[in-house]
């Protein structure tokens, strides 16, 4: 697949990326184990969930642009990207201030909500940009999930957006609620992960 050449992700942002996502890991591990404090655990594992939202949406509207989708007149669908891609920005920034500095009671529950707002500003402004652009719209849509890098940042928000749910959940109704949320997470993503890997199987290599 023959991409624009006029835009790019940026290798630093892949490196921040897997740091991060390590940096969850290693964290969640080291409370889970009594290594450091639970309480300081989870507020590192939070800023480092809202670090990576940030991120996410700061590299997202940096990706290549497959030619199917340029070719579709994308205007509408590249400002839906752009809007998605400032609020997630947003969202990271006062999600990350609310894991750093809100008192500990209250912090999954209003950085959860954070989060899940920007997430529904995002994928409201999507379906009026897919329902209100006609056909060019919907092939323009349809060119940008062709792009490999996207499909990736769309895996890794939808775990975000599961994460935070989580987080809600817990803060809300406790252990025994969020644990179970952990199940469809955990079904939906492997469903997620099977189709992502079957289109890109079916696409072969980018060029």
């Amino acid at each position: 697949m023959t991409l624009e050449p006029h835009k790019h992700g940026s290798p630093v942002s892949l490196v921040l990326m897997g740091g991060l996502v390590i940096a969850v890991l290693a964290i969640a591990a080291a409370g889970e184990f009594d290594l450091i404090d639970r309480g300081w655990a989870k507020r590192g594992v939070g800023a480092a969930l809202a670090l990576l939202l940030l991120v996410l949406g700061n590299y997202w509207p940096k990706l290549l642009i497959p030619v199917d989708a340029w070719r579709a007149n994308p205007g509408p669908v590249l400002a839906a990207e752009r809007f998605a891609a400032t609020i997630l920005v947003i969202a990271g920034l006062a999600a990350l201030a609310v894991w750093v500095w809100w008192p500990a009671p209250r912090m999954m529950a209003i950085a959860g909500a954070i989060t899940l707002a920007g997430f529904g500003l995002t994928a409201a402004n999507w379906v009026r940009v897919i329902l209100t652009g006609g056909v060019s719209a919907q092939s323009a849509a349809r060119g940008l999930l062709a792009s490999q890098p996207r499909l990736t940042v769309l895996m890794l928000m939808h775990a975000l957006f599961w994460v935070a749910v989580i987080f809600l959940a817990d803060t809300v109704w406790g252990d025994a609620v969020s644990r179970w949320l952990i199940v469809p997470f955990i079904l939906l993503n492997g469903a997620l992960g099977l189709l992502y890997s079957r289109r890109l199987d079916r696409q072969g290599p980018a060029k």
